[in-house]
């Protein structure tokens, strides 16, 4: 089992260089890091707000999946709702590609001949 950070998650808004607060669209308190932070690898800086989560943290270690903190602190992970959301952006890239295509082929035929069926297909596969 990996573990996952909030900052990772759909659901996760970090506004703390806003207005100090971080959101969750599930309505769950997302985590990030304690006062005691220090980062883990000595090149992250750790006022970079992006590194501060307990995964980062040089106190936290993962034994078989169970999250455990030097400090005695509850580590935070993401919890069970956790949406990946690197995924979603692949999705949108895709369809940016095929998006590209489409408009690549009316650029250099605008005459009107029949569209290819391939070009159909790409077109029916983009989710808007």
């Amino acid at each position: 089992m990996t573990l996952a950070s909030c900052r990772d998650c759909e659901n996760f808004e970090d506004r703390r260089d806003i207005d100090g607060v971080v959101l969750c669209a599930s309505k769950i308190g997302p985590y990030v890091c304690c006062d005691e932070f220090e980062p883990r690898d000595e090149t992250l800086s750790e006022n970079r707000l992006y590194n501060r989560f307990c995964l980062e943290c040089a106190n936290f270690e993962d034994v078989d999946g169970t999250p455990i903190c030097a400090k005695n602190h509850r580590p935070g992970i993401a919890c069970g709702m956790f949406i990946d959301r690197f995924e979603d952006l692949n999705g949108t890239r895709q369809n940016s590609q095929m998006q590209t295509v489409l408009i690549e082929y009316a650029i250099k035929h605008s005459n009107p001949e029949p569209i290819p069926e391939w070009l159909v297909e790409v077109g029916q596969r983009i989710k808007l």
